[in-house]
């Protein structure tokens, strides 16, 4: 595309401060943006979708719930909620305009609303929602421990909380494994898309500083919520976890 400056910008150098870190996230979703939903398709083997309905399969039913979809990219999670609850309210919440470009254009849905912001600084009202989402979001995080803060302040009491994320084994081997697969089997597809494997490559990069399993459960228990339900996909590689907030 003329005048179209190439991404550059190398994941491993920017994952150690939380400033860097989030400038990286917008330069690189914006990159991604135009061709997300196939690459997260393709990357998946066409499993995306499934795990995202499982997402919202596993929420509460509620009558007319306030949602929060954080990271909300394209969409996919917000209008999915927006079917679940006919009577509610999905706010979309993303860092990058071209991703919340994408997620307005086909959007058609009057009740969901996407707004550009920081997960770590929503500018919601304290106690404002009844349920928070996320998918691929909290790996993302400049910073994990605010990002929890931010979604316990907003989250009303006995709220839910429900995440899809890449997963981090405790064990160094297996780590070991998970990482060369992603790095080869995502940047693959950022090659393809974006003559750029750093583009997904990214994925694998990002979980070098993302907890493993048993210290991300100490931190969601040490961030004031209590674990209701996990379930895995492929063989570990991804995890939902439903969490609430005690009343």
């Amino acid at each position: 595309m003329s005048g179209r400056t190439r991404f550059r910008l190398k994941i491993r150098e920017h994952l150690h401060a939380p400033e860097a870190k989030r400038d990286y996230n917008e330069q690189h979703f914006s990159e991604a943006a135009s061709r997300y939903d196939f690459a997260t398709r393709a990357m998946s083997l066409g499993r995306d979708g499934a795990w995202k309905k499982a997402l919202v399969a596993a929420l509460p039913e509620q009558a007319e719930p306030v949602c929060v979809d954080l990271a909300s990219g394209t969409g996919d999670i917000a209008f999915l909620l927006a079917r679940r609850y006919p009577q509610g309210q999905v706010i979309g919440n993303d860092l990058t305009g071209a991703m919340l470009a994408v997620a307005c254009k086909r959007n058609r849905s009057p009740r969901v609303n996407f707004v550009q912001g920081d997960m770590l600084a929503t500018g919601l009202a304290d106690a404002s929602a009844d349920i928070v989402t996320g998918s691929y979001a909290v790996r993302n995080a400049p910073d994990l421990p605010q990002a929890f803060r931010e979604i316990h302040r907003i989250l009303k009491p006995g709220g839910t909380l429900a995440l899809l994320d890449f997963s981090k084994p405790a064990n160094r081997l297996v780590q070991r494994f998970q990482y060369a697969l992603l790095r080869y089997w995502c940047g693959l597809w950022g090659l393809l898309l974006h003559g750029n494997p750093e583009i997904h490559a990214y994925i694998a990069a990002s979980l070098a500083t993302y907890p493993d399993r048993p210290t991300l459960y100490a931190l969601i228990q040490e961030s004031g919520f209590e674990r209701i339900r996990t379930r895995r996909f492929y063989f570990g590689v991804l995890e939902l976890l439903l969490l609430r907030k005690p009343e």
